[in-house]
């Protein structure tokens, strides 16, 4: 039998567990064990590492979640396939938890439960969405200090985008929206499809910077100002408390709407503990707030499923406006969701993969501080996402290309800004797919692919 070297790091965050799938994952992924191997006995290996044989359990099964490896009830667990046939393709286009560490056959059973001892989970919803999963959401919401009102106050939505398309509805058509400058671009497009003038907001690593909030705050200038402080879209940075009371500042006097996407705040990795604007709007009695805050990246993306917060008359609107569109969303979901709040579930899950997103972010970090080639990151945030920039010799289309290649999907940078042009030397990748081995791999394919493009800037791409 192959053998597999595991350092077990006491003082390290990373769950043991993982350190151990991390190990035999790397093994697999490099070629060492070959398709078939047996792995060690789980009694062996917990001998060996002087570890309980429940935690060896625990990181097999999640070496079977990702794929890398089988389990028999006869003969135990057996490598899957070599890295060859490993996971082909790296969507770093997508901001995406990995989906190795998070609850999919565990949510799966949830709601299989949740269809066997609850009778309404397969009829028509509440058109606000599930009471019980309003109150859930309340309960996690008052631990960051919002005071949520999930009577009248809240609405379950199908997902942030569709939280973002109807509010944008509520506008008359033809009203000046302000939007970060670059940011998400879904919220671009909810604000033009429903007829809004869209108006960049430049963005500091800070915040709005100071023209820009002066010009939002002349009254009547904008109706709406659609911001992410937290984990910024495609920037991952998270704003100030400062910076925060700035914009509350400028909504009071310009009167206008403010849009907080909270779609990432309940990971907080690094322990940073940002105030919502929700939390702050408080002490601005002018300014108004509606948060989206949505499952999808920190739990799982299948379920879309997102809650709108705001003063009830907005609620109302929006809730007239879902309605006409798909009445409610799915009660197995919502049912399913609410037992995985309610029991400890979800905050057992956020406890458990912290560590692991901390890893992988403090990884990227240290590979890519030796990045001397044609392209450049930022030093990535406590997010999922950052940017990188390509020398003005390096044609972007060409550069994508070359990272598509070899199965690595970056986003390219112009999608991000009002004014594409503004963004085209740059890229924008989501790492929260990756885990900590992969990590060096894909950095190294994109150089090649930047050092490839090279001396193509401003040729016709023919790719």
């Amino acid at each position: 039998m192959i053998s597999v070297s595991v350092q077990i790091d006491s003082q390290s965050p990373l769950p043991v567990r993982d350190q151990i799938a991390s190990a035999y994952g790397e093994a697999i992924r490099a070629g060492r064990l070959p398709a078939g191997t047996p792995l060690p006995s789980v009694r062996g290996l917990s001998g060996r590492l002087r570890v309980s044989p429940t935690t060896v359990v625990a990181a097999y099964r999640e070496l079977c979640a990702s794929g890398l490896v089988l389990a028999s009830p006869r003969s135990g667990y057996r490598v899957a396939g070599s890295a060859q046939n490993q996971r082909r393709e790296y969507q770093l286009n997508r901001i995406e938890p990995d989906l190795r560490l998070h609850p999919v056959k565990e949510f799966a059973r949830l709601v299989f439960q949740t269809a066997s001892d609850d009778e309404r989970c397969g009829g028509y919803e509440e058109y606000r969405g599930y009471l019980g999963l309003r109150e859930a959401v309340t309960e996690i919401d008052r631990e960051i200090g919002i005071a949520s009102d999930p009577v009248s106050g809240m609405l379950i939505t199908s997902g942030s985008q569709q939280a973002l398309a109807l509010i944008a509805r509520i506008f008359d058509a033809g009203i000046a929206a302000a939007v970060e400058d670059p940011c998400y671009p879904g919220a671009r497009l909810a604000f033009g499809h429903a007829g809004a003038r869209v108006v960049p907001v430049a963005m500091t690593e800070d915040g709005p910077d100071a023209e820009s909030l002066r010009r939002l705050a002349e009254p009547g200038a904008v109706a709406a100002f659609y911001c992410c402080p937290t984990y910024a879209n495609p920037t991952g940075r998270t704003w100030s408390e400062a910076a925060r009371r700035r914009v509350l500042e400028a909504a009071a006097t310009g009167g206008f709407l403010v849009i907080e996407d909270d779609y990432l705040g309940d990971l907080d990795y690094l322990g940073e503990q940002p105030t919502r604007l929700a939390v702050l709007a408080a002490q601005y009695p002018q300014a108004r707030v509606v948060r989206i805050r949505t499952f999808s990246k920190c739990l799982l993306p299948a379920l879309r499923i997102a809650s709108v917060t705001a003063e009830p008359a907005l609620i109302a609107r929006l809730l007239a406006l879902k309605v006409a569109d798909d009445l409610g969303c799915s009660a197995f979901l919502q049912r399913a969701l609410a037992r995985f709040i309610r029991q400890g579930d979800y905050a057992r899950h956020l406890e458990r993969v912290r560590p692991r997103y901390r890893m992988v972010r403090e990884t990227l970090r240290d590979v890519l501080a030796g990045l001397r080639g044609p392209l450049r990151f930022d030093d990535p945030p406590a997010g999922l996402c950052l940017l990188g920039r390509l020398d003005a010799d390096v044609d972007p289309a060409r550069f994508i290309a070359e990272c598509a290649k070899s199965s690595v999907l970056v986003s390219p940078g112009a999608d991000y800004w009002l004014q594409a042009a503004r963004g085209s030397d740059q890229v924008r990748i989501g790492f929260g797919a990756l885990a900590p081995d992969e990590v060096a791999g894909v950095v190294t394919i994109m150089d090649a692919a930047a050092a490839a493009a090279r001396g193509f800037a401003g040729e016709a791409s023919i790719l």
